[in-house]
């Protein structure tokens, strides 16, 4: 077994050491993100005979699964191996873009979203776990997560926005369900990229714990009073935000008749929004009461402008910035989470994080499925808005604390 760098090794060897050992693991990040269909969805889905209530359904259907899975995931990645959840998360979105490219009706394509579900939980806390141990291994400290895991976050987010550029492309010059057929060598990529990684090996403790401690070693953890606590209810705010935008931030320009061949570029600013959060986070200190009172305000005036707008330019633009300041937040908490988790629970910790927020999208997404079949998208709106000055105040209270 190789052993950990040691302080005395040069910091240029264990800088370049660090950065061929993360190598595979970018290139995952960055094929997993790769999802052609993605730009298009809305649209191929209008073709299946999907409404508006469907689409929430849809949201929720595939939603539902995730709390669980989640859990189940980060137990099996902290008592298995964090790079098998990665591979097999590849797997299920090679399925997803299979079968959603094979579906001609409602109830298949519901069926291909199930397989969505899983992978997105499978890889919520994984990445996250497996960098914070690989910097401890080399490093011996979780100082550089930050930075780090913005970096994977900004190649997830630069995939995604040539994705949306692709996609779009593909849909116009060829036809939206082939953007489906053309995901599955992709995810492929991600799943080579994985062999080679050497995964660290420090949540692999000499007497393994039963597997009630380690659900209670999780809860404890999770759920005391004061800094964790707090950290965990803005992780839990943002993600639901950055998921409602994401989901359902197609449906405006949409209402607003928005071309078709526009919809890569709406898609691709709002991804690129994410890169951009990305970036912020590893730059950005919350420290100071006027920057977090600035970063609250903002959020909140874009949540408005999905209200009260109607142009597609200006909600396109508030998208953005309420996914490039969610990411940036969510990044830096996640790091505050991590640093106060022991590696042996840390994936199962993480992944507890991220079923909460599963759970949460799930009724959020039947309603706002709801409202904005019986009203419109606008007034739905509302409840983004309302998601938002939640985040906004637990982050004020989080930095007077």
């Amino acid at each position: 077994m190789q052993l950990p760098l040691t302080n005395h090794t040069p910091w240029t060897s264990r800088s370049q050491a660090l950065r061929t050992r993360l190598l595979p693991l970018y290139i995952a990040a960055f094929s997993q993100g790769l999802v052609l269909w993605a730009p298009i969805e809305k649209v191929f889905l209008r073709g299946l005979g999907f409404d508006q209530a469907a689409l929430g359904l849809m949201a929720a259907c595939y939603s539902s699964l995730i709390p669980l899975l989640d859990l189940l995931s980060g137990l099996l990645a902290d008592r298995w191996s964090r790079k098998g959840i990665l591979m097999l998360a590849s797997l299920a979105a090679m399925l997803n873009a299979l079968l959603g490219g094979l579906s001609y009706n409602i109830p298949t394509y519901l069926v291909s979203t199930l397989f969505f579900g899983v992978e997105v939980a499978l890889v919520s806390g994984t990445y996250e776990s497996i960098l914070y141990d690989t910097l401890l291994e080399e490093t011996g400290h979780g100082l550089a997560f930050a930075r780090h895991l913005s970096q994977v976050k900004l190649l997830g987010s630069l995939a995604l926005l040539l994705s949306a550029l692709a996609g779009g492309l593909v849909a116009v010059l060829l036809s939206p369900r082939l953007a489906y057929f053309a995901t599955i060598p992709l995810g492929a990529i991600s799943l080579g990229a994985l062999l080679p990684f050497r995964e660290p090996h420090l949540h692999h403790t000499e007497e393994r714990i039963s597997l009630a401690s380690h659900l209670r070693a999780i809860s404890q953890i999770l759920f005391q009073r004061g800094k964790t606590l707090r950290t965990v209810t803005i992780l839990l705010t943002t993600s639901l935000l950055l998921s409602a935008v994401f989901e359902f931030g197609p449906l405006w320009p949409l209402a607003l008749a928005t071309p078709v061949g526009l919809y890569g570029v709406a898609t691709a600013a709002v991804l690129s929004a994410g890169g951009a959060g990305s970036w912020l986070a590893a730059r950005l200190t919350l420290s100071k009461p006027a920057s977090v009172v600035g970063m609250a305000g903002l959020l909140v005036a874009s949540s408005l402008a999905l209200v009260a707008v109607r142009s597609a330019v200006i909600v396109i633009l508030a998208q953005g910035v309420l996914v490039a300041g969610g990411v940036a937040v969510n990044t830096i908490f996640t790091r505050m989470l991590h640093d106060s988790l022991p590696s042996e629970v840390r994936a199962g910790a993480a992944s507890g994080v991220s079923a909460f927020s599963s759970l949460a999208f799930v009724f959020f997404a039947l309603l706002f499925g709801v409202v904005s079949q019986h009203a419109d998208i606008f007034h739905a709106g509302w409840m983004v808005v309302g998601i938002t000055l939640l985040a906004g105040a637990l982050l004020v209270k989080s930095a007077h604390r």
